[in-house]
Formats: C-alpha cells, structure tokens, sequence
C-alpha cells in the first residue's frame, strides 16, 4: 500500500474523468475512478478514499444519489456544468467541501484537494 492520498473520480464521462485522474496522479495524489454513482459507493465501502471529486449528472445513481446515500462522507468536490436550483443547493450544502463549476481551471482543483485533505506527500517534499 503507498502513502498516497486517494481521491476517487466519479464522472461518467470518461475524458474528463481521466483528465482529472492524471491531473491527480501528476501532483502525487493516488486516483482511482467510476463512471457512475453505483461505483462510487462501491468503491466507498472499501473506506480508503480521503476525498472524491463528484459530478453531479451521470447514470445508475447521479451525485445527489451518492450523496443522499453518504452519512459521514469523506470531504467531496462537487463538479458540474449546470447551475443548481436553490433547493439542490440546500440539499447538499451540508455535504460538499466546495463546489466547481465545469470548465474549472486545473489549478482550482488541486487547491481544493490540497484544502480538503492536505497536500500530496510529493508535494511536501
């Protein structure tokens, strides 16, 4: 096992996801992805993931599925392309770390990553 910080990916377009992911692995964190939300919180049981980058429009369970059904979840990055109504906001503001707004600069999210869990361990070197 490495000392990595694993973020999972959860979107179900797969460039985005692997852009994310490498993005993730270039900076020293450990990524691991899911197209969907079932997979999301399947990988969730495993309970290695400090953080998750989640989008919020997929198939086989969105984000405010994977959300609704997290209790204590690790500190989550929401990213979507569409505004949110009020009640959506509402609705998972109590659960998201911070909320990105796609296209998002790559810096963005790795600032936000580093704020939820902490730099990579390469990173502090």
């Amino acid at each position: 096992m490495t000392d990595e910080p694993v973020v999972l990916v959860v979107d179900d377009q797969e460039a985005i996801r692997r852009s994310v992911a490498d993005l993730l692995c270039s900076a020293g964190y450990r990524a691991v992805e899911a197209e969907n939300g079932e997979q999301a919180l399947e990988i969730l049981r495993g309970g290695e993931v400090r953080a998750m980058i989640l989008d919020v429009r997929m198939p086989k369970a969105d984000g405010f599925a994977v959300l609704d059904a997290l209790e204590n979840p690790p500190p989550i990055i929401l990213m979507s392309a569409f505004e949110m109504g009020s009640d959506d906001q509402i609705r998972i503001d109590t659960k998201i770390f911070v909320q990105l707004v796609k296209p998002f600069h790559p810096r963005r999210l790795l600032e936000a990553v580093a704020a939820a869990i902490g730099p990579a361990a390469s990173a502090e070197a």
